[in-house]
């Protein structure tokens, strides 16, 4: 089962028209999972920051608001698996292996992966190279 990191869903839900580039590799990773070829995973973190995405990209709160849902309806329509949010014990355990990560905030997505047994983690932030040694990191052109 591979994470998929925010980056990547908010290029499938949200960003298509300024990531022309990344969009072409991402509907084709989409479209592997759909038809079931990749088994795929994300979480309440990368959904809220998606969500949170809408709103702070938006004019007001009701636009963002509307993105956002649309966004996630997107995302809840893939058959992913959606992990939780971490435990403290969880995350108290781990967050040591990931100090390596220089964004904090992507700590409990590669924790979330970790303990969920994930293979890799899918994502357009290459400074998750920084703890491939625990978790490799792919971007959705290396299943395409």
């Amino acid at each position: 089962m591979l994470y998929i990191d925010t980056s990547v869903l908010l290029v499938y839900t949200l960003t298509q028209a300024t990531e022309k580039n990344r969009y072409p590799d991402t509907e084709r990773f989409f479209a592997k999972i759909i038809g079931g070829s990749l088994s795929a995973a994300s979480s309440f973190y990368a959904l809220h920051e998606v969500y949170i995405f809408a709103l702070n990209n938006a004019p007001d709160f009701p636009t963002g608001a509307a993105f956002g849902k649309a966004a996630l309806e997107k995302v809840f329509a893939l058959p992913l698996q959606i992990l939780p949010l971490l435990s403290r014990g969880e995350r108290t355990r781990h967050a040591g292996k990931f100090t390596a990560l220089r964004d904090s905030s992507d700590i409990p997505h590669a924790i979330t992966a970790l303990v969920h047994g994930c293979e890799a983690i899918v994502a357009y932030d290459d400074h998750f190279k920084a703890i491939s040694d625990l978790i490799p990191y792919k971007s959705p052109g290396d299943y395409v």
